[in-house]
């Protein structure tokens, strides 16, 4: 029960995690954008536009994803809670 709730919490942890890179992600892009991202989808009905936006958002989201991974296999290595299995192969 214990490992159960463990996992919950990381998993909490790391999905705020990720939401809050996600949203700094995307305010960097709006940022970074030369026009109104908001007007150009909402009034203008720019449907690249959009898709352009998806894109960068999953792109993003792959990065905070695999950096998530990552800390997160360093953690379970360096409590020593990694399982190594040795296969002789001939």
């Amino acid at each position: 029960m214990e490992k159960i709730l463990e996992g919950v919490i990381s998993s909490a942890i790391y999905g705020l995690l990720g939401i809050i890179l996600m949203g700094i992600g995307f305010l960097v892009v709006k940022l970074v954008a030369p026009f109104s991202i908001k007007k150009e989808i909402e009034v203008d009905q720019n449907t690249s536009l959009g898709i352009i936006i998806a894109g960068v958002i999953i792109g993003i989201s792959i990065i905070v994803a695999s950096a998530i991974v990552s800390i997160e296999n360093k953690v379970v290595v360096q409590t020593g809670q990694a399982k190594t299995q040795v296969s002789n192969t001939k």
